[in-house]
């Protein structure tokens, strides 16, 4: 509401509460992290310069990632990549006290990010918007584009096949330990 009004250091704020979660939404649709931090440039200029109507029929952040979603789904229009990216590289494992317990954490993180990026676009999406990002259905139903009722069914074929997909991992774990 600041920025909207004005207030430049508004923008500042805007910018460091969204920009990181915001980059990683993108990369759900993109698969290039480099790719996904200039869409999220992008977006962040467009709303610098061009102050779109925020109507407030909705949260901010809904609204946001709405307009981020729109700017990746029209660059891979563009582009039509489909380079794949690894979501390991963007977990930061700091070097405080329990070493051994973070790289345990930061490993299961990174079999998590990895199979996500495994499952359908739409399921990827949706779980980063649920979990990580802690919207409510309807915002994410409004991102979308869809309606709640959609988005409670994904939601459930997601976790179905994030929990198969992660037992496919155990699975090849065990394998590798017995041989």
């Amino acid at each position: 509401a600041r920025f909207l009004q004005g207030d430049k250091e508004g923008f500042i704020e805007l910018i460091e509460e969204y920009e990181k979660s915001l980059i990683l939404f993108i990369n759900s649709f993109v698969n290039d992290y480099h790719y996904a931090e200039e869409i999220a440039d992008e977006v962040f200029l467009k709303l610098y310069t061009a102050k779109p109507n925020f109507r407030g029929d909705c949260a901010f952040r809904t609204w946001l990632y709405a307009m981020a979603k729109n700017m990746a789904v029209n660059y891979m229009k563009k582009h039509k990549k489909s380079k794949l990216s690894s979501l390991d590289d963007y977990f930061y494992v700091s070097d405080e006290t329990d070493i051994e317990s973070e790289y345990i954490e930061s490993e299961e993180k990174a079999n998590l990010n990895r199979a996500i990026q495994r499952l359908k676009r739409e399921y990827a999406q949706v779980l980063h918007l649920i979990f990580f990002e802690e919207l409510d259905n309807s915002e994410v139903a409004r991102i979308m584009g869809k309606t709640n009722r959609q988005i409670s069914d994904i939601i459930y074929r997601a976790k179905n096949a994030l929990k198969a997909e992660l037992g496919k991992e155990d699975k090849n774990e065990q394998t590798k330990r017995k041989s």
